[in-house]
């Protein structure tokens, strides 16, 4: 597990841009799936940046389960804080590994069920589902993801939750897929 150390652990969207940076460099294509008002397509440093929502002002007007994209034609899909809201979680995984390339990446970044952020979680209505490292690597193993990282996001200053052992306890779940197999 790769650790990210995050300059500003007291600003979500600090280490939210930063992780944007650090996945989509060197990529040729990425597709944000629930990209909002699109405050992180500047830290995009792929050669292209589309950015799909239901709502707000996305490139695309399109839903995590059905995208309109042929497949196989981006290089990254990003999902920060979009999984937990969507209907059917399974489709949305198997819509980002369909339109990725042969071994593309999937970042996805969700509240953790075990984590400090957890009251807050459960109290957005918005939220259908949660997640923890394990349930969220096994959804993503179920539909033909292998787990390429698990990133550690050290956003507490509270100095023990640095120690590995308490980083399930982190606000956060990160994890780092990659598309495996084709079909």
């Amino acid at each position: 597990m790769r650790s990210l150390i995050i300059h500003q652990p007291h600003v979500f969207r600090h280490y939210k841009a930063e992780l944007m940076a650090a996945f989509t460099s060197g990529a040729g294509r990425v597709l944000e799936v629930g990209c909002g008002k699109r405050h992180y397509a500047v830290y995009c440093r792929a050669d292209e940046y589309v950015g799909v929502d239901i709502d707000l002002y996305p490139d695309v007007y399109a839903s995590a389960t059905s995208l309109p994209f042929r497949g196989g034609c981006f290089d990254r899909v990003v999902m920060m804080d979009v999984l937990e809201h969507v209907n059917d979680v399974n489709s949305a995984i198997r819509e980002s590994w369909r339109v990725l390339k042969g071994s593309g990446l999937l970042l996805i970044l969700t509240p953790n069920t075990f984590g400090f952020g957890l009251y807050d979680s459960f109290a957005d209505k918005t939220h259908r589902h949660h997640f923890s490292w394990w349930g969220l690597s096994k959804i993503l193993r179920k539909n033909r993801f292998r787990i390429g990282e698990r990133i550690a996001l050290l956003l507490h200053i509270y100095l023990p939750l640095r120690i590995r052992i308490l980083r399930i306890l982190q606000q956060s779940v990160c994890v780092a897929a990659v598309k495996d197999g084709e079909s």
